[in-house]
């Protein structure tokens, strides 16, 4: 098959792995079969899954064959920011979970008056979004608290991270049951030792109070759910 045909019979298997049965983790026909099924060479579907793997619709295991890895392919930034469910929600939250707290220790001591300045400006935002029972704007605020730190790092990498998170967080904001809720008393509390912790350069006492500010904001995203939900004082 001619190199310029390639393209278009990796967008046909990939379409039939899109619209068949085969669920992520399922073993794909042999090359022989698919072979078969799209009136081409086996050295032609090789080639092929060798592309699909490289696009993250497949994983090829030596010895063993061809699995399903993804129908979606390699995931991008834009794909995340559509996605609203449970499963994204969660993964949000997993995330802010593992970077947060290092991040807080990491620029404890990094603060300039100006940056102390914007995170006090966000934390009396958040009270302005508790008292209006607003989770959607809660949300935002809240990772752009911790965006605000991020940008003081000067780490692109991070920057990007936080506001892509940032971007997605309409999940969070239909995941939860809404500020009413007793726990974002805690989660306030919290939040404003904080960012105590932080003006005053306490690095390890920021690191645990904003593991315990993550569990309070994703038990209340997530009621009932989240590992770190009998937060307590």
């Amino acid at each position: 098959m001619a190199s310029a045909q390639r393209p278009i019979l990796c967008k046909r298997v990939a379409d039939m792995l899109k619209g068949s049965s085969f669920s992520v983790g399922d073993r794909l026909p042999g090359e022989r079969r698919l072979a078969e099924l799209f009136e081409t060479s086996r050295n032609t579907i090789r080639e092929v899954l060798c592309n699909l793997e490289t696009m993250g619709y497949v994983e090829i295991r030596q010895k063993s064959g061809c699995y399903l890895k993804s129908k979606e392919g390699r995931i991008s930034w834009e794909q995340l920011r559509r996605r609203r469910s449970q499963t994204a929600t969660r993964q949000i939250l997993d995330t802010l979970a593992l970077v947060l707290p290092g991040l807080a220790r990491e620029q404890a001591a990094r603060l300039s008056p100006v940056a102390v300045a914007d995170l006090e400006n966000i934390t009396a935002r958040l009270g302005e979004a508790i008292v209006n029972f607003d989770i959607a704007a809660f949300s935002r605020i809240y990772i752009g608290f911790f965006l605000t730190l991020a940008r003081v790092s000067a780490n692109d990498y991070l920057i990007l991270l936080l506001e892509e998170l940032q971007a997605a967080a309409h999940n969070l904001d239909d995941a939860g049951i809404g500020l009413a809720e007793a726990r974002t008393g805690f989660l306030f509390e919290y939040h404003v030792e904080l960012f105590n912790a932080l003006k005053s350069a306490r690095a390890e006492e920021a690191q645990t109070l904003a593991a315990k500010c993550m569990d309070a904001f994703a038990a209340m995203v997530l009621p009932g759910e989240w590992p770190g939900n009998e937060t307590t004082r």
